[in-house]
Parts: structure tokens; C-alpha cells; sequence
């Protein structure tokens, strides 16, 4: 059984091995290295480790580590600046650089490895000729800095792309020298460049597309035929063309050769989506309910990428008598209208919403244009139209209402169904004129979303999420139901029984014209898949709009577990009331994907 014997000084033993036959009995690792870095970089580059760690590993296999275990060392060294280091791998006393195929042992007792690093470098010369205007090396690429062999790439890979920046997409790296001056400790680069010529957008060449017209996808592209050759440009295709959902990869790269009128064509190529998708959803909360959904959509409809989506949504509460609440819904969406960005929607939705003071059947119809303005953001603006007949208990009203909306959404989320980083904005302002018992106003929502992880592996993630909700110019009564506001609830305050709090009217709980929420998380995770949450809801519902209206509000807190799915969390909560007079004991959820 070998031991290991570490050198003072500048040595580092990094591996040593004691086996027998080729089964490690006993392995030990020290280190005399001052840049505890640099040790635990080589010990982790070592093969003949990785080896020892395998059951049916042979000594062929340790001695064929060993010899690769040069090279890894040396590599190890270099990026750390060293350039006169020496390495020696011993397998029983022997150099394994100097034992021959033919005489490989049957078994190995020890391995040996000493390094001599020498002292580090300093880069002497750093030159990069020629570089195009703008171009930003590494800031450490520069004389006198320590001289890590990484830096020498990264130069050259900058001053590439700041050529392919200005239009040169075939700019290269036509010479390297590298020279270690010993006496010195000086390490001098010289990186020669040729930008190539200016090059413009030629031709788009599409290929693998199959069902979807080629067409469509130049539409969805909107391919600059004659500007002047980008990276961005490049991105900007590929995104686009994505965004759609109609492709499982879309792949989007320059020509390798340029045409004689120094123009470039551009190479996209496709994998097509499978066309129909089918899914569902279910949520279960003690106070909320039963709420299954579903799905279905085509992708490709008529061959432009249009696609076409029936959702239907069902949801009972759990006490004695409540109705069934329900929404059917076809919507159709047509890519690149006008635009590469800008998408035309449709949608007409038939749905009922009931409580204990109000029944409602709604029908609307929404029609008007999305438009992108980068992967993060993106507004909608349209024309809907809807009519809804209300059952007040006692009375009855009908509603004719037309309206613009406009809205944004911003989403910088990481993960859309387990948020650990990121924010979510979305808002929407519908003005709207009123016919029969309805009367003109404006409502507007706000939902603002916030994600910030900590500790090590970002375990722990606190989440905090804003809501506001107000209709401006009319009040209850004179616009639909379903355009006010409840609080109560999984989507509001969890705690307190589903929609609970309102305002009074006339000896009856009636929605408010206004609404404000806050929830507050904080989820950290045991393991990859086991996580648990703690959490504060708080919600306010106001007679009048929610900046200038009276009102109550009422709060919930709980706790949480989270089972992690392919599909999201599954999430089970169970809160109490904290504060306000709707409280009716614990409440219980149950549903996929975090609460927000």
C-alpha cells in the first residue's frame, strides 16, 4: 500500500494512488500551493481520478489517463498564466509519457503526479491588427497584466465580432504568434485579422419546411434584402420566426461563401411543430371550488402559421345550490400582418359567472392587433363588443357594451410557471361606450409581478406580486358584474372564503368599482423537486374607483408545499384569515403551477 509524498515548495502532488490489481485501496490527495485555485483546478483535471473512481476500470485504462493528464495539466496551467511549468506523471517509477503501448502492466501499485509551475507571466506585447472601430477587447489583454491563455481567444473572438458588427461577416483570424520570453516572464501576442469585405443582406434560402408556405415564413421573417450584414439581424430572423410556435428549432446562419456583388445570403433552417395540441388543468380550493380546463389548437391552419384554439373552462363551488360557472371560447391568430411583428387576433367567448347575489351570461367579441416590440414586451389594441344579460336577485338588466382596449405586458420572467427571477407586468385601459342599462366608463387593470432568488443554488426566491382594478365614470348597476370586483379567494387573498369581500348595497354583498391586492411569498426549495412556501395576501375592494373610493379589506396567510412536475409545481397551500371580518375558518388549494 503506497503513500504520498509532497514536496515543499513550489511542488504539488496532485493525485497518488495505492491499488492493487486495478482497484483502488486507498487514494490520497495533498497539496503545498500557496493559490488554492490553481491546485484544486488540476487536481479536478485529472483523469487518472476519474479513473480510480470507475469499478471496472483496468491498469491499460490508468495508464492511457495518465498520458492524457499532461496535456489537461498543462492546459490547467496555461490558462492560469504559467508558461514554464513542469510536469512529471509517474505510474510505479516510471514516466507514463515513456512507457510503450506494449508495456502496460498487469497491475499498478502507485501513480505520482508533480508539477513545477514556474513563476507566472505577464503579457509583454498584446496586439490585435486590425480591429474595427468600436471594438472592445478584454480589459485585461494588455501589457504588464497577468497573461491567462483564455484572454488570448477571447481578443481574437472580439475583434471578429466587432468586424462582423460593421457589416465584414467573414472577418477571420489569419495569423497567431505566441511567444514566451523566459527571462522575462513575459508572454508576447500578436493576432492578425482580415475583416473580408463589407458585406450586405443577399438572398433568404429557406429550407425544411413542409405544410407551412414559404411565403408565410418570408412574411414572419421580414428578411432586409440590401441592408448592411448584422448579428442582430441575424437574432432578430430567428426570433421572429420562433415567436410563431409553428417550428420546433428554427436555425438561422449566413452563407459560407459571399456572392461577387459582395452581398451574403442567409440559410434558415426548420423542423416543423407537430400541428394539434390537446390539454387540461384542474384547481380545487375548499372555499373556490372544482375548476377544470382544457384546451385544444392547431398550429398551421390554412398554412401561414394561423393558429386556431377552443378553451373551455368549468367551475362549481362546493356549497349547496351554487351555479355552475363556465367559459367557451374560439380564438384565431394569423402571424405577420403588415408587419413581421404584428399579429391580427380574434376571439368570441360565451361564459357564465354567478354568486350568491348575481347570475350573468356574457357574450364577447374581441377582434384588433398584437405587436411585439422585443421578446420581453409587446402591446395589443382592438375593438371588443360584448352583451351580457344580468340577473341582480331580485331585477334584471341587459348591457350593450362597445370598447377600445389597449394594453402591454412586459415578462422578463425566467421559468412562466415557477418564477425564480424576473418581472411580469401587464396592463390594460378599456374605455368603453354603454347601451340599454349600460353607461360609458373606462375600467383598467395592473397586474405587477416581481422574482428575486438567494442563498446558495438560488433556493430561496421571494416573490411579490400588485393588483389594481378600477372602472372610472360608472358605477354598480350600470355596467356588467363581471366588470367589477370581488376579493376572496386562491387568485386574491388566500385565507378567506372565494369572492368575500364586496361592498354592501341595499342589505346585500355587491362587487365594488375597485380593487387593490398584494401578495408576498416565499418559496425556498429542500430539494430539486420538494419545496415549501410560506405566504400574505391582502386585498381591498372599494365603493367607487379604487383612488378615491371607501371601502373594507381583508387578509389571509398560510403555508405551503411544492412537488416539482415536468409541467410545473404541483402546489398544495392551506391559509387562515389574518385580519377583516369575511374569515370562515381554514381554507384549503390544490393546483398546478405556483399561486403567481
Amino acid at each position: 500500500m503506497g503513500r504520498v509524498r509532497a514536496r515543499i515548495g513550489a511542488l504539488l502532488v496532485v493525485t497518488g494512488v495505492a491499488i492493487t490489481g486495478v482497484q483502488a485501496q486507498e487514494l490520497q490527495i495533498s497539496t503545498s500551493f500557496i493559490d488554492e485555485d490553481l491546485s484544486n483546478a488540476l487536481r479536478a483535471a485529472s483523469l487518472v481520478r476519474v479513473v480510480l473512481e470507475e469499478e471496472s476500470s483496468t491498469s491499460q485504462d490508468l495508464v492511457a489517463a495518465a498520458k492524457a493528464d499532461y496535456k489537461r495539466y498543462l492546459s490547467v496551467l496555461y490558462r492560469n498564466g504559467y508558461y514554464s511549468g513542469v510536469v512529471s506523471i509517474q505510474v510505479d517509477g516510471r514516466e507514463a509519457a515513456e512507457l510503450s503501448p506494449f508495456e502496460i502492466p498487469d497491475s499498478v501499485g502507485t501513480v505520482q503526479v508533480e508539477i513545477e509551475p514556474g513563476k507566472p507571466f505577464t503579457f509583454g506585447r498584446a496586439v490585435v491588427d486590425p480591429t474595427a472601430p468600436g471594438t472592445e477587447l478584454p480589459e485585461d489583454f494588455r501589457s504588464g497584466v497577468l497573461a491567462r491563455s483564455g484572454l488570448i481567444k477571447q481578443a481574437a473572438d472580439a475583434s471578429i465580432q466587432g468586424w462582423r458588427d460593421v457589416g465584414h461577416a467573414k472577418a477571420k483570424l489569419t495569423g497567431q504568434s505566441v511567444t514566451a520570453a523566459h527571462r522575462e516572464n513575459a508572454l508576447n501576442v500578436d493576432i492578425d485579422i482580415d475583416p473580408g469585405p463589407r458585406l450586405t443582406f443577399g438572398e433568404m434560402r429557406i429550407t425544411g419546411n413542409e405544410d407551412v408556405r414559404t411565403e408565410r415564413i418570408r412574411a414572419m421573417a421580414g428578411f432586409p434584402t440590401g441592408a448592411l450584414f448584422t448579428d442582430d439581424d441575424l437574432e432578430t430572423i430567428q426570433r421572429r420566426i420562433s415567436r410563431t410556435g409553428a417550428f420546433r428549432f428554427v436555425v438561422v446562419e449566413e452563407a459560407e461563401t459571399p456572392n461577387p456583388d459582395d452581398t451574403i445570403d442567409v440559410i434558415v433552417e426548420l423542423q416543423e411543430e407537430k400541428p394539434r395540441r390537446l390539454g387540461f388543468g384542474a384547481e380545487i380550493g375548499s372555499s373556490d371550488g372544482i375548476s377544470v380546463s382544457g384546451f385544444w389548437f392547431h398550429r398551421n391552419l390554412l398554412g401561414g402559421g394561423e393558429r386556431l384554439r377552443f378553451d373551455a373552462d368549468l367551475t362549481q363551488q362546493l356549497e349547496e345550490g351554487k351555479e355552475l360557472e363556465y367559459t367557451f371560447g374560439v380564438s384565431f391568430l394569423r402571424p405577420a400582418v403588415f408587419a413581421p411583428e404584428a399579429d391580427f387576433r380574434a376571439s368570441l367567448d360565451i361564459s357564465r359567472e354567478a354568486n350568491s347575489t348575481f347570475r350573468e351570461d356574457i357574450l364577447t367579441f374581441d377582434t384588433g392587433f398584437n405587436y411585439r416590440l422585443s421578446d420581453e414586451l409587446f402591446l395589443y389594441g382592438g375593438i371588443r363588443l360584448s352583451a351580457t344579460k344580468t340577473d341582480l336577485k331580485p331585477g334584471k338588466r341587459r348591457f350593450r357594451i362597445f370598447g377600445t382596449p389597449v394594453g402591454a405586458t412586459y415578462d422578463t420572467r425566467d421559468i412562466v410557471t415557477d418564477a425564480r427571477a424576473g418581472t411580469f407586468i401587464s396592463g390594460e385601459v378599456f374605455p368603453f361606450v354603454g347601451e340599454r342599462d349600460a353607461d360609458d366608463g373606462v375600467r383598467s387593470t395592473l397586474d405587477a409581478r416581481y422574482y428575486k432568488s438567494f442563498i446558495e443554488d438560488d433556493a430561496l426566491t421571494l416573490a411579490v406580486r400588485g393588483q389594481l382594478g378600477s372602472v372610472f365614470g360608472a358605477t354598480s348597476g350600470s355596467v356588467p358584474e363581471s366588470y367589477l370586483f370581488f376579493s376572496g379567494g386562491g387568485g386574491t387573498v388566500r385565507g378567506q372564503p372565494f369572492e368575500s369581500l364586496g361592498v354592501e348595497r341595499n342589505g346585500s354583498l355587491s362587487s365594488g368599482e375597485g380593487f387593490a391586492g398584494l401578495s408576498l411569498e416565499a418559496r425556498y426549495r429542500f430539494t430539486d423537486a420538494i419545496g415549501a412556501v410560506g405566504f400574505f395576501d391582502y386585498g381591498l375592494i372599494t365603493d367607487g374607483d379604487v383612488f378615491t373610493g371607501s371601502g373594507d379589506s381583508h387578509s389571509g396567510a398560510g403555508i405551503g408545499l411544492r412537488y416539482d412536475t415536468p409541467v410545473g409545481p404541483i402546489r398544495v397551500d392551506i391559509a387562515a384569515p389574518v385580519g377583516g371580518d369575511t374569515d370562515d375558518g381554514v381554507q384549503f388549494y390544490f393546483g398546478l403551477g405556483q399561486a403567481f
